[in-house]
């Protein structure tokens, strides 16, 4: 074994802002709902800071490589990557450290939120490149949203024989596991919380609880923020602020908003859409005038291309940025993935500039149904009849 100094050059070199634990293990993240900017600065140095956390003997290595060069700081990601990381692991093995028997996996979570959409492929690449041929029994497992970039990226011919992909969402339904989720939270709340004894026994129902898991469209995050709230105030009591959630009461104002994180999260993917104009009018077609105008049904992207007058594809590629939130299947099919996110884009308290106004939105399409009507003429059987039925609606 390696002496162990004392003092580690790397508790200079830790960034806290990217660290955090998850079931007692450390992980590098970015979150760009923290930072306006979250930049890939330091990201080599949390790395090289966590393998010095899981492998002590790597710490003389790494103070080395920082004694040697103290710029390395201000190197690119490969130079960092190389003396930091992987220097000091070939150092080990070559010290007798077996990696067979200790395999370890460096976890990398938010990686779409770093800022730069080069800077993240750039990222994958560097890693690709610095792990691939090496001898050490190392896996590294990135978590992120399936922005249409890095599917490019992690597609790309150089980098397909060393990685796999793991889409959550594609077999595994999470309905149950959220139903359960939410029977053993609100069960704890019941026997926990300080207001525990104005808390009926029988409280919730099963038919909310049903009702939570569907608002919360196979994803934890619903449910999590949901609950979170309903019982993380002890001066407030539990059953009032399930009927916030239900919208049955009012908030107690700007301070008691029962979904922060999840407004959060929307505005942020929101606010980096290039053309949300054009994502507007397809929410706003999803959204309101399919909820309207019952005879109406354009869920298509073909259709919602011939819809709004747009060249094919123009659909799919406004969306393309939202593939987290809106799925666009390969058949032309839209779908929002989130039903929570309808809530949102309807209130303009949680919504402001992504506000969909429902009147605005039902006079633009009035508008563009007229438009179509005087191209195509009214005749009876054609698809100009369908622009007739919308505007008798």
């Amino acid at each position: 074994m390696v002496p162990q100094e004392p003092e580690s050059r790397l508790s200079h070199i830790q960034s806290p802002k990217y660290v955090r634990s998850v079931d007692g293990f450390s992980q590098p993240f970015f979150s760009g709902r923290q930072q306006r900017s979250v930049t890939i600065g330091r990201f080599i140095t949390t790395v090289a800071y966590q393998i010095a956390r899981a492998i002590p003997a790597s710490r003389l290595h790494i103070d080395t490589a920082v004694d040697a060069d103290p710029m390395i700081f201000h190197q690119s990601v490969d130079v960092q990557l190389a003396k930091l990381v992987i220097e000091p692991l070939q150092c080990l093995h070559l010290a007798g450290f077996d990696f067979k028997d200790s395999p370890f996996v460096i976890i990398i979570d938010g990686l779409d939120e770093c800022h730069g959409i080069n800077v993240q492929s750039g990222l994958v690449r560097s890693l690709a490149a610095a792990f691939s041929h090496s001898s050490h029994r190392i896996r590294i497992l990135i978590a992120s949203r399936p922005e249409v970039y890095l599917q490019s990226t992690f597609n790309s011919s150089t980098l397909q024989p060393h990685v796999s992909r793991l889409a959550l969402s594609d077999e595994y339904t999470a309905e149950e596991d959220i139903y359960l989720f939410l029977e053993d939270s609100f069960d704890k709340i019941r026997r926990e919380h300080p207001l525990a004894s104005y808390i009926p026994s029988s409280w919730p129902s099963a038919e909310v609880l049903r009702e939570l898991r569907w608002k919360s469209s196979g994803h934890f995050i619903f449910a999590s923020t949901s609950v979170n709230y309903i019982g993380g105030e002890p001066y407030e009591l539990p059953t009032r602020r399930l009927d916030v959630i239900r919208r049955l009461q009012p908030p107690r104002g700007d301070e008691d908003l029962p979904y922060a994180d999840l407004n959060s999260l929307y505005n942020h993917l929101l606010s980096n859409v290039r053309n949300i104009e054009r994502v507007d009018q397809v929410l706003g077609c999803l959204i309101i005038v399919q909820a309207e105008l019952h005879s109406v049904t354009i869920r298509r992207a073909d259709e919602m291309d011939r819809h709004f007058f747009w060249q094919t594809g123009e659909t799919k590629a406004c969306l393309s940025q939202l593939a987290s939130l809106i799925e666009c299947k390969a058949s032309g099919y839209i779908s929002i993935l989130h039903a929570s996110l309808s809530d949102f884009l309807l209130d303009p308290s949680r919504s402001r500039q992504f506000y969909l106004c429902r009147e605005s939105v039902l006079a633009d399409h009035t508008a563009l149904g007229l438009r179509h009507m005087c191209q195509q003429g009214l005749s009876p059987g054609g698809e100009s009849s369908l622009y007739s039925r919308r505007l008798e609606c």
